[in-house]
């Protein structure tokens, strides 16, 4: 710009101002004016999928699932796995005895004698009757997973039926099992050795 005389100086400069000035305020409105266009943007309200999905999550469930049941194949296996737990229970409680009496009989007297022994064999006896009640309980686990993965899939009346009858037959199983381990554990608590 120095080779430029005063004038030219001072109207390049004038210019240079007057672009800033103008190119300023229409920039301005074109980036404003592009916010105001109603058929490109879609509206800040509530579309109609978020009001209906309001409306539904406030108003409670008013139709309830009939009670289903479970089929006679299901109600069969369950009868005979509780069949099978409730016998091996009865056995473990004949052994029970049998091992208190041994068991009792062996107290103080020191491991490796025939009072031992036959208290050692008692309790052998008695874990083996536990595991007899076991066997049905594992079953019951196995059915309760696929029931309850079936109920899961297909929501299902039935299928839920089916899941919450072996829950109960689990449950019953399940608490003669505890019963037995109680009774073994005081057994072992007493066993010499």
């Amino acid at each position: 710009m120095r080779d430029l005389p005063a004038s030219a100086e001072t109207l390049f400069s004038a210019l240079a101002r007057a672009r800033v000035g103008l190119f300023l305020p229409i920039g301005a409105a074109l980036l404003v004016g592009g916010c105001g266009r109603l058929g490109r943007y879609p509206p800040l309200g509530l579309r109609p999928a978020e009001l209906a999905y309001m409306n539904a999550a406030s108003t409670p469930a008013q139709t309830e699932e009939a009670p289903g049941e479970a089929t006679a194949d299901t109600l069969a296996r369950i009868d005979s796995l509780r069949t099978q737990a409730r016998q091996a229970a009865d056995t473990f409680a004949i052994r029970a005895k049998e091992a208190e009496r041994l068991t009792a009989a062996a107290r103080g007297k020191g491991t490796g004698g025939d009072a031992w022994a036959a208290a050692t064999v008692a309790m052998a006896s008695l874990d083996s009757a536990r595991s007899d009640t076991a066997m049905p309980l594992a079953d019951l686990d196995s059915l309760l997973v696929t029931k309850s993965l079936a109920a899961a899939e297909t929501e299902d009346a039935a299928h839920k039926a089916e899941r919450d009858a072996v829950a109960r037959a689990d449950d019953d199983v399940a608490k003669l099992l505890g019963e037995e381990d109680a009774r073994l554990a005081k057994l072992r608590a007493v066993m010499p050795g």
